[in-house]
């Protein structure tokens, strides 16, 4: 796990941060501003949408229109945030005007026709003179990050942004950019806004491929444009933050991490740099404390100012020589994070230390964590994940009870959401859901651990920017559609397929009841509905299928190539399950109109695009570091895709009971194991005939673990089949070496196969057997320590046909 920070040294505390992020000021409902362009990328034509996101605290509109002339005179101090000149600039010149940048010498600095005054009041002196004239109070007051925003007429245009500091200044060209829409005319407006949560941003914490140098670039753009402030640097699997964080950055990657700083400054997004020294670092030990510090001290010749350490997913039994030392493991992580406070951070005028402790979740005290939060220094920021370490919700009640568990004053939210290194064939693209709207009161923010996909993870994190900005105001569903909207672009057919694709991939499967593929399931249910009543024409359900095949090549062309590229495996993957479904709806039909040989026919072609779906197609990385290619079956559409192939299947046993292309069939059996069972991937569903359910193991199997299934009564055995994994063509999660066995008391068993790596696992007989029991016994521990996944696990009389 891990956090994040943003310029927080000095944050309130939770005593005081109502008043200080001045809560009195209107949260409001949903901005209604006049006809503008949209918000995608502030480059539409005029007529589309104007509204401001994040939504501002407060709004005053008038109907009447501010129009900039194509010559605007840019006002500024000379300690106007270089930031927001240039992002000012580039605004106003990609919207077709003339920018002439004018640096106040005095109060009475002007210029004739449209004048936009730029900085804080502090470094630009024609800020007063210009608020009072378009008659709005200035950013005095504001908390950090706040700034106002005004336009009237006064001898030509006159537009204020006044930031309460740099990065206020920078956020108040944000909203010009949405207000202007790619245009040259905004409303009379005057904007009073402030974040409602001084930390906003992510945390890449987790395992697999790190982001690439370019996705995380681009990320600090979008963090800007959205009013997202933090990031902080610890994938996981860079092992120079973890297995080998006592050596330093060198050559290409020295220089990357130099750049990945100034671009992240110049978008106004704190970049902290997190070391993960936990499965070997000696806590007492004065080496590994300059270790530590040398390491930091290359970070911050690069820029850096912001340190974190991550104590997350690490040994909890001291090692003998921080043992002699130090009675508890919380008592030794506390000694070396407090000597990295006072005799380093504090040493150079840094921000506060920050850390994620080894218990992150869970809101109830500990001795750990009374341990932990008494003995750290109370300047140092702690992280939490919720009640568990995928918090479905998290709740006021909840919050006020950690913050007392930890004892600490400066507590926020390291949310594992979206981040999928648990299931990496997933991809999570629903809204941020079930946090509170009154959180802001007692923690200074969050960081999301996105997914290992950075740019489909800006759905995820555009809603994150809208809800700590301003919770009270947050509403998911219009924060998403618009996100979608803007990674889309201004299509309005590809803005339509990009949530048909999205709605494949809705299923989170952390929160209880997270809806699978909605849309494609309330089409599905209609066509079962109508066939049941005698009616098999496509009809929406085929429509859709349609749409889903045509992804590929209706989403090329979106604003967000980086999205497309992202989830190209998974559009893929979903092409061909809808075709799957295209072919067993031709089946169906036949079916329906007694034209039985064109089923078959039919069905015959269902498990080529089966096999095609089931391609490993998506690369992974594991804790070696190693890169690999075409490693994991993308999994799209939340097991409805599988759930029509089951049905349609059964639909054509009725009529065709040994059609070759009807999936094997075992006899009715009863499933057990000595594996542990992962969340509710009951054993029970390897007997069910339903390949769209599967047994997942809770760890990886242990020599002579065995799964078994006992048959009603004894039969003449002459075929099993075990198929494991995601799918049948692609060895993932399963069984490496074992054993297929047959028994007729469950006492005395007769081998008669092994697996071979493959995802499913046959046997043949020559002769019948007579058996009740079989069982897949492994042999020897999987490779690489995979869990195991079983689709179905059939035992017949008879061989399925060639």
């Amino acid at each position: 796990m891990n956090r994040s920070t943003a310029d927080i040294s000095s944050l309130p505390t939770s005593l005081t941060r109502r008043a200080a992020l001045g809560l009195g000021l209107a949260a409001g409902g949903t901005l209604a501003l006049p006809a503008g362009g949209a918000l995608a990328g502030g480059n539409a034509s005029r007529g589309g949408d104007r509204t401001v996101r994040p939504q501002p605290g407060a709004v005053e509109s008038a109907d009447r229109e501010v129009v900039l002339s194509r010559q605007v005179s840019v006002i500024v101090g000379k300690d106007t945030d270089a930031a927001a000149q240039r992002a000012l600039t580039e605004l106003l010149e990609t919207n077709g005007c003339t920018v002439r940048t004018v640096t106040a010498q005095g109060a009475d600095t002007t210029a004739s026709g449209t004048r936009i005054h730029l900085g804080t009041p502090e470094d630009n002196p024609t800020l007063a003179a210009a608020l009072e004239t378009v008659g709005v109070e200035g950013p005095d007051g504001l908390a950090a990050d706040g700034y106002v925003l005004a336009a009237a007429k006064d001898k030509g245009a006159v537009v204020a942004l006044a930031g309460r500091d740099a990065r206020g200044t920078f956020y108040a060209v944000q909203t010009l950019r949405q207000l202007l829409a790619g245009g040259t005319r905004l409303p009379a407006v005057q904007v009073r806004d402030e974040p409602l949560m001084e930390i906003r941003g992510a945390i890449e914490g987790f395992y697999g491929i790190p982001w690439s140098h370019q996705a995380r670039l681009d990320h600090f753009a979008f963090y800007g444009a959205h009013k997202l402030n933090t990031y902080i640097y610890t994938p996981k699997d860079d092992l120079l933050l973890r297995s080998k964080w006592r050596e330093l950055y060198a050559g290409d990657e020295l220089e990357k991490l130099a750049e990945l700083v100034e671009t992240a400054n110049a978008h106004h997004v704190s970049f902290t740099f997190a070391l993960s020294p936990g499965n070997d670092v000696v806590y007492g030990s004065d080496e590994d404390f300059e270790a530590t510090v040398t390491k930091f001290e290359q970070l911050r010749e690069l820029g850096v100012t912001s340190f974190y350490i991550a104590l997350d997913d690490i040994p909890t039994d001291l090692g003998e020589e921080d043992a002699a030392q130090f009675g508890s493991l919380a008592e030794a992580q506390v000694h070396y994070l407090n000597r990295l406070q006072t005799e380093y951070v504090e040493a150079h005028d840094l921000a506060p230390l920050q850390t994620v402790p080894t218990h992150y979740s869970g809101s109830g005290p500990s001795e750990y964590k009374t341990a932990f939060g008494e003995g750290a220094h109370p300047e140092i920021r702690i992280q939490w994940t919720g009640e568990g370490v995928f918090s479905p919700s998290i709740t006021e009640e909840s919050v006020v009870t950690a913050v007392a568990s930890y004892h600490t004053e400066h507590l926020y939210i390291w949310d594992n959401f979206p981040v999928n290194d648990g299931r990496r064939d997933r991809l999570f693209l629903n809204p941020l859901e079930g946090r509170a709207p009154t959180l802001h009161e007692h923690l200074a923010g969050f960081t999301a651990n996105p997914m290992i996909e950075p740019y489909a993870s800006l759905i995820s994190l555009a809603n994150y920017a809208d809800y700590c900005w301003n919770p009270p105001a947050y509403d998911a569903a219009d924060s998403w559609d618009a996100v979608v909207d803007e990674l889309a672009g201004p299509t309005e057919s590809i803005r339509a397929d990009l949530r048909v694709f999205a709605d494949l991939n809705q299923n989170w499967p952390y929160r209880s009841g997270s809806p699978a593929a909605p849309a494609l399931s309330a089409d599905i249910e209609e066509f079962w509905t109508a066939y049941d009543g005698g009616e098999a024409a496509a009809g929406a359900l085929g429509a859709r299928l349609e749409a889903i095949v045509g992804l590929e090549d209706s989403l090329a062309p979106m604003a967000s190539a980086g999205f497309y590229a992202d989830t190209q495996p998974w559009i893929v993957a979903a092409g061909q399950w809808a075709q799957a479904l295209r072919v067993q709806q031709e089946m169906l039909l036949a079916i329906a109109e007694d034209r039985l040989e064109d089923a078959s026919a039919a069905a015959a072609g269902v498990a080529e695009h089966l096999a095609a779906a089931g391609q490993a197609t998506v690369p992974d990385q594991r804790g070696d570091g190693v890169y690999k290619e075409n490693q994991i079956v993308p999994s799209v559409g939340d097991g409805v895709f599988e759930g029509f192939i089951a049905r349609a299947w059964e639909e054509l046993r009725e009529v065709l009971p040994e059609d070759p292309s009807l999936p094997f069939r075992g006899l009715p059996g009863t499933a057990t194991t000595t594996l542990g069972t992962y969340r509710d991937y009951a054993i029970e569903r390897i007997v069910d005939g339903d390949l769209a359910t599967m047994f997942w193991s809770s760890g990886a199997p242990k020599v002579d673990d065995v799964v078994q299934v006992e048959l009603e009564e004894s039969h003449p055995i002459r075929y099993v089949q075990v198929q494991m994994a995601k799918s049948d063509s692609t060895p993932g999660d399963q069984v490496y070496e074992g054993v297929l066995e047959l028994s007729a008391d469950g006492e005395a068993w007769t081998e008669i196969g092994t697996t071979d790596g493959s995802a499913v696992a046959t046997a043949t007989l020559d002769e019948p057997m007579d058996a009740r029991f079989c069982r897949l016994r492994v042999a020897a521990k999987n490779p690489t320590g995979q869990w195991v996944q079983i689709r179905e696990f059939g035992v017949g009389e008879t061989p399925p046909a060639a």
